[in-house]
This record gives C-alpha cells, sequence and structure tokens, in this order.
C-alpha cells in the first residue's frame, strides 16, 4: 500500500518515509481536519491538549501541501502521528458514513480511508517495533 516504503532513524525515534498518491493525501487531509475540529473544539484547552493540536494541524498541513499536485509525493511520519490518522480515519469513517446517500466525491474519500486503515496499523506497529530497536540501539 505504502510504495517505497523506508524506514530511518530521526533523533531517537523511527521515521517512515514513502509515497502516496493525491487522492490519498487528501483523504487523510481532510479527515485529520475534521478529526481536529471535532475533537478540539472547546472553550478552553489544557496545555497537553493544546500541543497535540498543533502536531495534528502540522501533519495535516504537510500531507495536503500538494493537494493540487497529481501522482505521489513524499510522506515523512512516526509512529505517534500514524496513531493521529488511524484515529482521525476511524472517527471520520464511523461518523461520516451514513446508511444514507452520499455523493459521489465523498464516497470516493470514505472508500479511500477504508482501504488505508490496515495498511496504517500495519505501518504504526512496524515503527514501534523500530523505535524499542532504536531505544535500546542506534541502528
Amino acid at each position: 500500500m505504502f510504495p517505497d516504503l523506508h524506514l530511518v532513524p530521526d533523533e531517537g525515534r523511527a521515521i517512515a518515509v514513502f509515497g502516496l498518491d493525491s487522492e490519498r493525501r487528501g483523504a487523510l487531509a481532510d479527515a485529520l481536519s475534521w478529526r481536529i475540529t471535532s475533537r478540539f473544539q472547546a472553550d478552553s484547552l489544557e496545555a497537553e491538549t493544546v500541543l497535540e493540536l498543533r502536531e495534528a494541524g502540522a501533519l495535516a498541513d504537510r500531507l495536503d501541501e500538494h493537494r493540487d499536485v497529481e501522482g505521489m509525493a513524499s510522506v515523512r511520519v512516526n509512529a505517534d502521528h500514524v496513531r493521529l490518522l488511524i484515529e482521525a480515519v476511524v472517527a471520520y469513517m464511523s461518523e461520516r458514513d451514513p446508511e444514507s446517500y452520499q455523493p459521489p466525491e465523498h464516497r470516493e474519500r470514505l472508500e479511500k480511508l477504508s482501504e488505508l486503515v490496515d495498511p496504517l496499523f500495519d505501518l504504526v506497529f512496524e515503527l514501534d517495533k523500530a523505535d524499542k530497536v532504536l531505544g535500546g540501539q542506534a541502528l
């Protein structure tokens, strides 16, 4: 699912670097942006929540950076980023996928996201294993 996937060390963490097509990048950015809006709407936020919001927003911006550019673009994420993406995709699909009619573009986005769920879980597993290796010794 993730062409040219490479795990690389960066400041003691494993980073996944891979190519992703524009439709999937856009779908992930939309799901993450929607999740940010739905999860972090509050009158006041705790400091830890603000940091999480900033990290999620930065990831959404990076995914959306080349939205109008067709073809593959490089994505660079760590295990925490992938967990954010999983949370966003699952929440988006469960709340935005009713049994009623959906416009074709929304249906396509949901389809792209559903294709990414299992590969994202596999990726976070691989990143967690690599983080354990990096925590014990340098690569």
